[in-house]
């Protein structure tokens, strides 16, 4: 990593840095990354710039959430930290001499310690890849149920505007019908129910009386039946009678 320091901006303003490189490399992603200027000064630490790679540098204000515009455009080096100063001497000093030589064991350590940090910003490349398809995944499902939402609200709106036509089409004509009936008054009622009582038992008397008479005369038939009959007086003498007993000198 190489620190990169110094006063930026003569004015000394506050805001942000922003800086993202013109293409992902080993080390570093493609995403944008913010870093505070107090007093128009920056110190943050970036990874050294491949050949024909370059970092994309904007600055924006505290509060602003506009789209950055790049204007500037870095080649870090790879030395210990850079100076971003106007004027500002960054030859990196020979210290070949005074600096002894890693030893065996240490670079085997270094190299071991790159490859796993080699892995690490592999896998978190990995990650930062599905997050992105996962949230892309999130915005099209959001898509397709605002957009479900909108055809099912207008169906349902088509479904009460059809309902409403019917009704309206088939409402049933109500017509009322006034039906006048005289009430009688209670002591009408009353001589009425009396009468109709009296009806009834005189044709139960009625009845009982033209059974009587059906029995009376079935009684006679009968006594006619079982009796002989004797005929009366005047017809044994009848005048025929006697003239005949007359001329036969009786």
């Amino acid at each position: 990593m190489t620190r990169v320091f110094g006063q930026l901006f003569a004015d000394e303003r506050d805001g942000y840095l922003i800086v993202k490189p013109s293409k992902a490399f080993f080390g570093c992603s493609k995403h944008e990354k913010q870093f505070d200027v107090i007093q128009g000064s920056i110190d943050f630490d970036l990874q050294p710039t491949p050949p024909r790679i370059q970092y994309l540098v904007a600055f924006k204000d505290r509060g602003d959430f506009t789209r950055p515009e790049f204007n500037l455009r870095w080649v870090i080096p790879a030395i210990e930290s850079f100076d971003i100063t106007p004027g500002a001497n960054n030859t990196p000093e020979d210290t070949s001499a005074s600096t002894p030589r890693a030893s065996v064991y240490e670079r085997v350590q270094l190299k071991r310690v790159a490859g796993e940090l080699s892995e690490s910003l592999s896998e978190k490349q990995t990650l930062e890849n599905q997050l992105s398809a996962a949230e892309a995944r999130v915005q099209s499902l959001e898509a397709e149920l605002r957009a479900f939402k909108r055809s099912t609200d207008l169906v349902l709106t088509e479904r009460d505007k059809t309902i409403a036509i019917l009704n309206e089409q088939h409402e049933p004509v109500v017509r009322t019908v006034y039906l006048e009936k005289p009430v009688p008054p209670e002591a009408l009622n009353e001589r009425i129910k009396r009468l109709e009582q009296e009806n009834l038992r005189l044709i139960e008397l009625n009845s009982e009386y033209y059974k009587s008479v059906v029995d009376l005369y079935q009684l006679q038939l009968d006594k006619a039946r079982n009796s002989p009959q004797a005929l009366p007086a005047e017809a044994q003498t009848s005048p025929q009678k006697r003239l005949l007993r007359k001329l036969l000198g009786k």
